[in-house]
């Protein structure tokens, strides 16, 4: 069953339906999917007051991205962020929504995918995403036989399409044999992540995530962790190789990302984490993670209240 589309995109400087928020095939951002993109989140209060979680931070990101693609867009960070509260005020949703921030690069001037080009342009679409029940329940993992790809091939630290063909793959094979998510390791053997999540590990109280040169996005989710465990905990977030037989033999685990929040891990390779529910720290990580996202904990900087909206939707 197809979900009902929502009503509104935008592209290149207008919000537009969404059936019109289209590139040519032949465009290197579809072709090649030679694009960079950010997941924002945006939660909606009991009133329906909206804020955007780290706006700023994620524009940071796809700024580090396009720099690293020798990629230059049009639209300045007040122009996204604008763009963004119109798509959000746009579509109007009932629930949390997800905002995908994409830039990418067009056709060129030969139309050979392979050729440099200047061209580029931003597309920006958004979709609602309540709560998933995962949330609650957590989730049993596998560890992927696809290795992550690494720095000196596509590099993690590139929030690029063209990476997420490798975390497809592993998606899908643990779903097709009856997991929820899978984990993947490094050239090295050692953990790196999750399809679009971070990976935290606790053993013996101690909250341990894989490096960023471990070929992991440098996560801002677990970023925002390690500050809470800080402030709220006293618990110092590690960052070291992690083993795949740690995972085994942790006393909790979690993933970390825009879209998956804090998702507890409850069994890896069909072996239970912990006492196979979600654990104690997690739960008390998500609450204040949960505070965090509505503004309610220390940092409202973090949050970016979404202007009311005036008048029609487009």
């Amino acid at each position: 069953m197809t979900a009902q589309a929502p009503p509104f995109a935008w592209l290149d400087g207008s919000v537009v339906p969404w059936d019109e928020c289209v590139l040519h095939a032949r465009g290197q951002g579809a072709f090649w999917g030679a694009n960079v993109f950010e997941g924002l989140r945006v939660y909606r209060d009991p009133d329906g007051t909206r804020q955007v979680f780290r706006i700023q931070d994620h524009l940071d990101r796809l700024h580090r991205s396009m720099k690293s693609l020798h990629m230059e867009i049009e639209y300045s960070d007040e122009d996204l962020t604008r763009a963004c509260m119109d798509l959000v005020n746009a579509n109007d949703f009932d629930a949390d929504a997800h905002v995908c921030v994409v830039a990418y690069f067009g056709l060129g001037a030969t139309f050979d995918p392979m050729a440099p080009t200047t061209e580029t342009g931003v597309h920006i679409t958004s979709t609602p995403v309540p709560r998933a029940a995962a949330h609650d329940r957590g989730v049993a993992a596998a560890v992927s036989s696809w290795r992550r790809i690494s720095d000196d091939t596509m590099p993690p630290r590139i929030k690029t399409g063209a990476n997420y063909h490798n975390s497809r793959l592993a998606q899908h094979e643990a779903l097709r044999n009856g997991y929820d998510t899978a984990l993947l390791l490094n050239q090295r053997g050692t953990v790196a992540e999750a399809p679009g999540s971070c990976v935290v590990v606790v053993r013996d109280g101690e909250l341990i995530t894989p490096p960023g040169t471990s070929g992991v996005l440098e996560g801002i989710t677990v970023d925002t962790v390690a500050r809470l465990a800080d402030e709220h905990l006293g618990l110092k977030l590690h960052h070291r190789e992690v083993d795949r037989t740690e995972l085994y033999v942790a006393d909790e685990i979690f993933l970390c990302g825009t879209m998956s929040e804090l998702l507890p891990v409850t069994s890896v390779d069909r072996l239970t984490v912990g006492d196979g529910t979600p654990g104690p720290l997690t739960r008390v990580l998500q609450g204040h993670y949960d505070d965090a996202v509505r503004g309610l904990g220390k940092h409202s900087e973090w949050c970016t209240p979404v202007p009311a909206r005036k008048g029609g939707a487009a």
